[in-house]
């Protein structure tokens, strides 16, 4: 009995173990897993912790990098130039850099001044034209023709090698002064570069890198500067669409933006905003000096990069082909209303206030903006802010007469627009015709469509649009 007993406790215990042993087996299993998820999961995002913050300290690190760069280069430059005396071996030159079909602000050339020492070491280009994209509303300080431009150094084969990767031509016009212009020129940069000094407020027209550079040469050249007539009277919207030849897009927008005063007709001394004519003025004006003696500006000119062409593209992308589309398919869904008698207003919505927005722009740059050139601006009569109202007022009933109205007003506005356009003292871009055609032809047909057809012989209203 005591054995039996003995056997069969040995026995029970034997199996609750086994079975308990099982169980711990199966509950570490089951933690095994649950961890082995955790860990895959703390993992993952320990990985993108990490690289997110790898990534974070590697663009602090390179931008604190860039600005000891910058600082220590700005310093042993400015330590230079604050001791710096020419030479006689040191010559100062013109460099031209031709138009690119790159970006917007490289289809106009640009102009920087060269100052050569090789006895003392120095070779630097002063440059004009910095700006910073990533400056504080740059966008609306551009809008608004408070844009500043800085005086910038580099080193000259540093500009070299940058406009030569934009495939961009380089001309040098080494520049006949005496030792003194030499180092009141040096002295004038130095003093435009210090920090006080060589931020400007930018103008497109009447301060840029080309303006600059020649009243830079102007003030510090003993005598007078003089110039050959060799550019004839022409205006500064001709001479903005000969360099935009291939930015038809650009050119749509400058002519949209930009008023009556670029219509004006302007001499030579205005033409040299642009680098180009700055050139070929340069290569043929005539220093009198006090004594009376006359030298050429230009002793030198050499080439310095290629030269490529600018190839004229294709009709494709021209903003008139889009704007006489636009028209026809307008004019089709109006031919569709006349036989299904029926109104798309949402068409006259979108009319409306796509003009109405446009609107907004010229008023801004009309009357808030400092930009020169863009008062008076006589598209302001077809694209207006109050379209914004009209296009809300086609969705309110009791607004049906002030509709009515301001449809035969803007009507009979713009078909007297139509037929005045070449009179204006303002030059309109080909495409906008088709655009007032649209909605003068819109506005006209809001207005015979929702009165008394007394133009057809009959007094039946022919639909309602609301």
């Amino acid at each position: 009995m005591g054995c039996t007993t003995k056997f069969l406790f040995e026995y029970i215990f034997g199996v609750i173990f086994c079975d308990v042993l099982v169980l711990f087996c199966d509950v570490s299993v089951y933690l095994f897993n649950v961890i082995s998820q955790f860990f895959d999961v703390f993992g993952v995002v320990f990985e993108k912790i990490s690289t997110f913050a790898a990534e974070i300290y590697f663009r602090i690190m390179k931008k604190y990098l860039f600005i000891l760069i910058i600082f220590l280069y700005s310093f042993t430059t400015n330590a230079q130039l604050r001791e710096l005396h020419l030479s006689d071996s040191a010559f100062i030159s013109l460099l031209t850099c031709e138009p690119v079909d790159d970006m917007a602000y490289t289809v106009y050339g640009h102009t920087a001044v060269r100052v050569n020492d090789s006895a003392n070491g120095i070779d630097y280009v002063y440059n004009y034209g910095i700006f910073d994209f990533s400056s504080p509303n740059f966008l609306y300080r551009f809008a608004e023709g408070e844009l500043n431009y800085k005086l910038g150094i580099c080193r000259f084969t540093d500009f070299i090698e940058e406009y030569s990767e934009r495939r961009s031509g380089i001309t040098e016009q080494i520049l006949n002064l005496t030792q003194e212009e030499k180092q009141k020129i040096t002295d004038a940069l130095r003093i435009n570069y210090l920090p006080e000094n060589r931020t400007y407020l930018y103008n497109f027209l009447f301060d840029n890198c080309s303006t600059r550079s020649r009243i830079l040469f102007e003030k510090n050249i003993s005598g007078v500067i003089e110039y050959p007539e060799i550019l004839q009277p022409t205006t500064f919207r001709t001479i903005i669409h000969r360099c935009n030849i291939n930015h038809r897009w650009l050119t749509f927008g400058i002519d949209l933006a930009l008023g009556a005063p670029l219509d004006n007709r302007i001499e030579q001394n205005l033409q040299l905003f642009l680098p180009e004519y700055l050139m070929q003025v340069f290569g043929c004006a005539k220093i009198v000096q006090p004594n009376g003696e006359v030298k050429n500006l230009v002793i030198e000119t050499r080439r310095l990069a290629p030269s490529y062409p600018i190839i004229e593209e294709p009709l494709d992308s021209n903003p008139s082909v889009i704007s006489w589309l636009f028209f026809l398919v307008v004019m089709l869904i109006t031919f569709g209303e006349k036989r299904c008698k029926k109104y798309f207003r949402i068409l006259d919505f979108v009319l409306f206030f796509a003009y109405g927005l446009t609107g907004c722009l010229l008023f801004f740059l009309s009357f808030i903006s400092i930009h020169p050139a863009v008062f008076p601006n006589f598209s302001i009569i077809w694209a207006h802010p109050l379209h914004i109202i009209l296009s809300v007022s086609l969705f309110v009933k009791p607004l049906k007469m002030f509709v009515k109205y301001y449809m035969q007003a803007n009507g009979i506005i713009l078909l007297f627009f139509i037929l005045g356009w070449s009179f204006f003292p303002q030059e309109f871009n080909v495409a906008f015709f088709p655009l007032v055609l649209t909605l003068c032809i819109r506005s006209l047909w809001n207005t015979v469509k929702k009165n008394r057809l007394v133009f057809w012989g009959t007094t039946k209203r022919r639909f309602n649009c609301f």
